[in-house]
This record gives C-alpha cells, sequence and structure tokens, in this order.
C-alpha cells in the first residue's frame, strides 16, 4: 500500500524543540514526514478535526507519538493519537512507534509495546533509528508474534549527515531490542569480519556519536541505539578486504547470552565513504 508519509510526528508544543531536530534531520534524508512545521500552507484553511484524523488513521506508514507529561494533557494529541490507535486496532499492524521523554502512560497505548527512551538519546540519533525502521515493512507487533530469540540487534549504515550537510565518512547504527519478557542487561556491541587480515577479524570504532552506559539495562520491548562514526581515512583499511567480506555486531548479556546482527558488505562501506558529496 501506497503512503503519502513514511512517516506521521505527535507531539506537545512543549517538546518541539526535540521534535523539530528530528524531522529536519528526516528531511534532509529524504524521508516523508508530517509535522505541521512543513505543512503550514496545505493546513491554512483546513477543518483540522477532521484533517488530522485522516492524517494519523489513513496517511502515514508509522505514527510516532512523542510521548510526555505534556502530551498527555493536550486536546490536540489525545485527538491524533485516537486516531492512530483506531488505525492501529483496524489494521492489526506494527503502527504506533512510541517514543518517551519521562514514564507517563497513555490511555490505549500498552505498556508492553516496545519503545525508544528519548531521555538519553540526540534527536538526531534518534531520527537514525526512524530511518532504518521506515525502511521496513510493518509486521506483527512484538506481542503478538512468535519469538524464537530474546533479542534484536540490528545493524545499520547510513550517510553522515550533519544539519543539511553530508560529511565525509559514514555511520553505523546498532539498535538492541530486549525481547525477552524479563530485563537484562546488554553490554557495548563488537563488530566481527566475516573474513579478517591474517588472524585479526575483530573491528573496534572508536569515535562514537551517541552517550550510552554500558552495561545498559532494557525491560521487555525497550531499545536503545547506539552510532559509530566511520572515519573516511579508514578507507585503506576497509579496500585491503576482499568486496565479499561481510561485517556484523555481536551483542553479549551479563548472563552470558550472545547475539548477532544481521551482516553488511564492505563493499557497501566503500561505497559510502567513496560517495561524493
Amino acid at each position: 500500500m501506497e503512503f503519502e508519509y513514511d512517516v506521521a510526528l505527535s507531539f506537545a508544543g512543549e517538546d518541539r524543540e526535540y521534535v523539530d531536530k528530528v524531522a529536519s534531520r528526516l528531511k534532509s534524508y529524504g524521508v516523508k514526514v508530517f509535522y505541521d512545521k512543513f505543512e503550514t500552507i496545505d493546513l491554512w484553511g483546513k477543518d483540522l478535526a477532521i484533517h488530522f484524523d485522516f492524517i494519523y488513521r489513513k496517511k502515514a506508514k508509522y505514527c510516532i507519538p512523542f510521548i510526555s507529561k505534556h502530551y498527555k494533557d493536550k486536546v490536540w494529541t489525545n485527538h491524533e493519537i485516537r486516531s492512530a490507535i483506531s488505525r492501529a486496532i483496524e489494521s492489526n499492524e506494527e503502527y504506533i512507534l512510541p517514543a518517551k521523554f519521562d514514564d507517563t502512560e497513555l490511555p490505549g497505548i500498552r505498556p508492553t509495546i516496545g519503545f525508544v527512551d528519548l531521555r538519553n538519546l540526540a534527536p538526531e540519533a534518534f531520527a537514525e533509528i526512524i530511518l532504518e525502521k521506515t525502511s521496513k515493512d510493518p509486521n506483527k507487533p512484538i506481542t503478538q508474534a512468535v519469538q524464537e530469540d530474546f533479542a534484536l540487534i540490528h545493524l545499520g549504515l547510513n550517510y553522515y549527515v550533519n544539519g543539511d550537510r553530508f560529511m565525509p565518512g559514514g555511520i553505523f547504527t546498532v539498535s538492541i531490542t530486549n525481547k525477552n519478557k524479563e530485563y537484562r542487561y546488554f553490554y557495548e556491541p563488537a563488530f566481527i569480519l566475516s573474513e579478517g587480515i591474517g588472524n585479526a577479524n575483530g573491528v573496534y570504532f572508536r569515535d562514537k556519536l551517541t552517550v550510552v552506559n554500558f552495561p545498559i539495562k532494557l525491560e521487555y520491548g525497550e531499545v536503545t541505539s547506539v552510532l559509530y562514526f566511520i572515519q573516511p581515512n579508514s578507507l585503506a583499511f576497509w579496500e585491503k578486504l576482499e568486496k565479499n567480506v561481510t561485517i556484523r555486531a555481536v551483542v553479549n548479556t551479563t548472563l552470558g547470552e550472545t547475539f548477532e546482527s544481521n551482516s553488511i558488505l564492505v563493499s557497501k562501506i566503500i561505497e559510502i565513504i567513496n560517495a561524493e558529496r
């Protein structure tokens, strides 16, 4: 199904400063975002109650409510989230992707639904997570799906964007989701090559663009993400590897569990570093 928007953002005015940075970053990536600031002319003269109901029920692939104590008290955000909940019930697919500034709970949003905790997450880092999510098709919510593992580790590779500018180098994003119904403490990811140089197949990234204090405690459904900068001067290293070599992230828990991410071709890393800005 084709949607007019990849994501529709719902938020309280008090949280606009954060949301504005997320929306601007997504727009720079080419993500189709419903954000009121981008729609000023189109909204002029419309019956907003009817129009917003249509947007949050029909027009977006995902709805992201930025939940906070302010969000719960606002008339318009309550109108938007009711429309979004109606869509989620009708479609029975992942649609509402909650993001939280605090521990506020909303009627109709089950506490078992996975959410992103924004308290220690920069807007740019959250935009990276959304970018990864919008590239996937909706599927059954975690609480309704049969799970064969207890954590999801996703490795993403993107261009490095600062504001509206594409910068040299690239970014690895490692997202960790706890799918165990009990909390887990996760260690920092390690990076492993399918075929290294000599006996060495581990890769270490010195520059992190997000601050996460590992080991980190994640409750059921909680997600954390960490961004690693791929230095442009590392090109010589990547070019020494065969083009079919892959890299993956490996994450361990304090209980000794090990979880692996998807793999990414080294040739894709070289392509991003060499891309014309």
